[in-house]
């Protein structure tokens, strides 16, 4: 215990880790071996990650939801601390329940829990003896004479006991949190079986219960030893190299493909915009001409009605002028009135005689179909993105294994084809004696007998498509019947061909044959 100069008491612990039978010894506080980097509150629930970094359940439950649903099918998350990669306990289960399979950090929680600690082994018992002892491995709390015996049992000699009063060999480093042992899941005690036929690990417990009618419960040590001595291992390894090379691979590909769609877009926007402005370019030079067109249309036509503008206002004038004379010669000498009169009515005749019109002007401008067009135009460019996915666990046939499902009965080396049905039936033709094989489950449940030699057999709605060629020295076509299920006999409808026919398939609603030396699409 220290006392510093700001008056502050820190609890020093030196915590030892036991690793290759070496002691090594780290020193941290009580404070910060219980604080949660998180939320920076004590531990609720601590659990801890495979990098041995411990953080609250509800926090570490959040953290695992908020980088999970970002992703298409999770399948682990990184360490909030350290960024290391730590896989999903099961895929079985959802997100939201990922954290509850995280193991909780029972030292830690030994840690925080605040008063005496009463021995777990004496409660079992129905007595209340404080403990003041740890084992690591079973995280039971023992009193000194529990602790005596469980040393003492050969079963529990390497289990290591801590004084809870210093935790001075709580493990608080990533050694410690190595697993020494697998512990049921259901019903907490260490697993000592296995069950072959369901591959899980089991407890005694589990043994006697769960998986009491399975017909193989190897020992635990046994089939440990079995596996490290087969090649097992190995060959999952090797799936798993070449599993990860087709990881990198796609992972490659697809930093690629990020770097076209960026490349590509980035071409299309200048492919785009080049054109918009070459566009917007080409149309401002229409524009320029079309208005200077207009401004010398408008001038020409302008000084056509102003010139006869001017030679209507000449004529207003002069009959004006007529008029005014007209009136005043009627008081004057004889004549003079009669020259006045004669001499506007010849002039008011060569007048109106004149063929002098009224300029009208209609102006209109019709814009081309084309340029106006583009105003109907929805879209700058028809955008197209072809998009495929590409399984990556495909079968690899060089180390491929094949295993024996079942026999069918009746069925010989002389089937040449089949198809399964849409309930999981499956359908056979054998060439040789001219039959067609239903089976259900593995059971022979119906033949029917097809005349010719049959080939092959494709499942089309609720009929089934046949190829049949005749025998050799028989003067018949080849051809494709249609075969009722449900009646389990041949339909009327039947394609006749010239060229023989054998296999068979059907892709995108069409019927696709393989004949003599083409392939014939129907």
């Amino acid at each position: 215990m220290n006392d510093n100069s700001g008056n502050e008491r820190t609890f020093g612990l030196k915590l030892y880790t036991m690793a290759a039978g070496k002691e090594k010894q780290v020193s941290f506080t009580t404070e910060e071996t219980t604080t949660c980097p998180i939320c920076f509150e004590s531990f609720l629930t601590p659990r801890y990650l495979p990098c041995s970094h411990t953080f609250c359940h509800s926090c570490l439950s959040s953290y695992i939801l908020s980088t999970g649903k970002t992703k298409d099918c999770p399948v682990g998350f990184p360490c909030p601390l350290c960024r290391s990669f730590v896989p999903a306990s099961s895929f079985s289960v959802e997100l939201e329940k990922w954290s509850e399979l995280i193991p909780i950090n029972k030292s830690i929680q030994v840690l925080i829990e605040k008063g005496d600690r009463l021995c777990d082994a004496c409660q079992r018992e129905d007595e209340e003896i404080v403990g003041n002892l740890w084992c690591e491995s079973c995280s039971d709390t023992l009193c000194a004479m529990c602790a005596k015996y469980h040393k003492r049992n050969a079963a529990f000699r390497s289990h290591m006991l801590v004084p809870i009063a210093d935790f001075s060999k709580v493990s608080g480093k990533k050694e410690g949190m190595e697993p020494t042992s697998v512990v049921c899941k259901d019903h907490s005690k260490l697993v000592k079986y296995i069950c072959v036929d369901h591959e899980e690990l089991c407890c005694t417990k589990c043994v006697c219960t769960k998986h009491r009618n399975c017909t193989q419960v190897d020992d635990i040590e046994d089939a440990a030893e079995s596996l490290r001595k087969s090649e097992k291992i190995k060959t999952l390894s090797e799936e798993i190299s070449q599993f990860e090379s087709s990881l990198v691979k796609a992972k490659s590909d697809g930093e690629d493909t990020i770097r076209y769609i960026d490349n590509t877009s980035d071409q299309i926007k200048k492919e785009s915009t080049e054109l918009r402005d070459k566009i917007v370019n080409h149309v401002n030079a229409l524009l320029e001409d079309h208005l200077s067109e207009l401004a010398q249309n408008a001038k020409e036509h302008k000084g056509s009605v102003a010139s006869c503008v001017d030679a209507v206002s000449n004529r207003q004038l002069l009959v004006t002028q007529y008029l005014y004379t007209l009136e005043n010669t009627e008081k004057a000498p004889a004549s003079v009135l009669v020259n006045e009169y004669l001499k506007i009515k010849k002039q008011f005749a060569y007048v109106t005689k004149s063929g002098f019109s009224q300029m009208r002007v209609q102006l209109q401008s019709t814009v081309s179909k084309d340029l106006a067009g583009i105003l109907h135009v929805k879209t700058f460019t028809d955008l197209r993105t072809h998009m495929k996915s590409i399984p990556l666990c495909g079968i690899d046939l060089t180390n491929a294994n094949m295993k024996l499902i079942c026999e069918l009965p009746g069925s010989t080396d002389s089937i040449t084809g089949g198809c399964f049905l849409e309930n999981g039936d499956i359908v056979l033709v054998d060439n040789d004696s001219s039959h067609l094989l239903h089976y259900s489950n593995a059971v022979l449940i119906r033949t029917a007998d097809l005349i010719m030699e049959p080939h092959d057999a494709v499942c089309q709605n609720n009929s089934l498509l046949i190829s049949l060629n005749p025998d050799f020295f028989e003067n018949e076509k080849s051809s494709i019947i249609q075969f009722n299920l449900d009646k389990f006999e041949k339909n009327k409808d039947e394609f006749l061909t010239e060229a023989s026919v054998y296999s068979m398939a059907i892709s995108g609603g069409f019927i696709y044959v393989a004949c003599s030396d083409v392939i014939k699409k129907i």
